[in-house]
């Protein structure tokens, strides 16, 4: 049975093998990246069966990520667009810590996901379900699939778990605020940074920002704070999560893992505090390795990152 099923964009990606000016870039690598993906593939690592459900060009970059999916054991429910190709993004990295995004998205396969693209059976009969606010930005009809993904899941029991992830340049001319509200209403986790808190919510510390959340409804509501950790209100308890240091190579993608982590340990019926400590390993293992989705640590290498010390060994 599937466990999780995450439902969003992925898109290709091609990124400098070296850091350094883009007109001295001559190597550059092929891969692909999307939040929804990330979380599935780190959570299959982690031992969770996982299932993504998007839609993909009929081209390369379509082609290559389904095959990595597969090889990462995720399974896959997708449509194959002939008309809309798969999304593109570009990350030039400029220094190790420093990169620029550029993306290509307007039109794309996944921007036409829609609420006849989502098998319900498949969240009725899953733990739980697992949506960004990337999505809901695409167009009117993904925000409509992440609505109705969000109302099925609800309806059946099927837990919800909403990572805010917000990118202004989706929501470019519009306000993202009530499609967040009414997905935070329905979810029984939920995800955001400061930045992306302050849109829904008041407050002036992340605790009171996680307090702001839960009031709204989910039960379980953490603040990730990178570097500095993370603050969760887990029913009428605040607790406060430490980051594991390390000597970060990537950043991109650690949101990701700190969420995979998380949510495997609550699906474990790990304690809240057990719950934060798996995301932040997770997270931070994330950092070691290049790439958006490549450094998700297995449950095997989450015992590999000494909390002391902050080594690989």
């Amino acid at each position: 049975m599937t466990r999780v099923v995450a439902i969003g964009e992925t898109m290709g990606l091609v990124v400098n093998d070296r850091p350094g000016p883009l007109s001295s870039s001559r190597a550059h690598t092929a891969s692909f990246g999307g939040a929804e993906s990330n979380v599935a593939i780190a959570l299959s690592r982690l031992g969770v069966s996982t299932a993504w459900i998007s839609r993909l060009g009929n081209d390369p970059f379509g082609e290559l990520i389904l095959r990595e999916l597969a090889a990462e054991g995720v399974a896959t429910v997708t449509v194959t667009d002939t008309q809309r190709p798969t999304g593109f993004m570009h990350k030039h990295r400029r220094t190790t810590l420093a990169a620029t995004v550029t993306f290509w998205r307007a039109g794309s396969a996944a921007s036409a996901l829609s609420p006849s693209d989502v098998p319900d059976e498949l969240i009725v009969d899953a733990d739980l379900l697992h949506l960004t606010g990337i999505l809901p930005g695409l167009s009117d009809t993904a925000c409509e699939a992440a609505l109705h993904a969000a109302h099925v899941a609800r309806a059946s029991g099927t837990a919800i778990s909403f990572d805010i992830n917000h990118r202004s340049k989706v929501w470019t001319g519009r306000n993202p605020r009530a499609i967040y509200l009414e997905l935070i209403r329905l979810a029984d986790v939920v995800f955001a940074g400061e930045d992306e808190a302050a849109l829904v919510v008041e407050g002036s510390t992340p605790a009171e920002l996680a307090n702001a959340l839960h009031n709204l409804g989910p039960n379980e509501c953490i603040i990730k704070l990178g570097a500095a950790g993370a603050i969760s209100r887990v029913g009428s308890d605040t607790l406060a999560q430490p980051a594991f240091p390390v000597d970060a190579i990537d950043t991109v993608g650690a949101g990701d893992a700190f969420v995979a982590g998380y949510l495997s340990a609550r699906l474990d019926e790990a304690s809240p505090a057990d719950r934060l400590a798996r995301g932040a390993l997770a997270g931070a293992l994330a950092c070691l390795t290049t790439g958006d989705w490549e450094g998700a640590p297995t449950r095997a290498e989450l015992a590999s990152l000494t909390a002391s010390e902050g080594t690989c060994r």
